[in-house]
């Protein structure tokens, strides 16, 4: 592999990190900042997806509309479809 992960190699390592178990030691955030920072970060994703079907919603429309400023037709199912996914 380029990145130099071979499957033995990251069969290894997986079996390391089970063995290790580092999230039986995790305890999350201790001091009022780290909680009130963790308590956010629902949010923040959220926020982040949104942005995201936003920005995608806006690329539907404007492939609809330079295919109809071309003369073809949108594939419609395709389109309906795709909108409904990104809902």
């Amino acid at each position: 592999m380029a990145n130099g992960w071979t499957s033995e190699r990251k069969a290894r390592q997986s079996a390391m990190i089970r063995a290790w178990k580092p999230w039986a030691a995790s305890t999350g955030p201790k001091t009022e900042k780290g909680k009130a920072e963790s308590s956010q970060n629902r949010q923040k994703a959220l926020d982040t997806a949104r942005q995201e079907i936003e920005s995608a919603q806006k690329a539907l429309a404007q492939a609809e509309q330079n295919l109809e400023r071309l003369g073809q037709k949108p594939l419609h199912d395709l389109m309906v479809e795709i909108k409904r996914m990104l809902r």
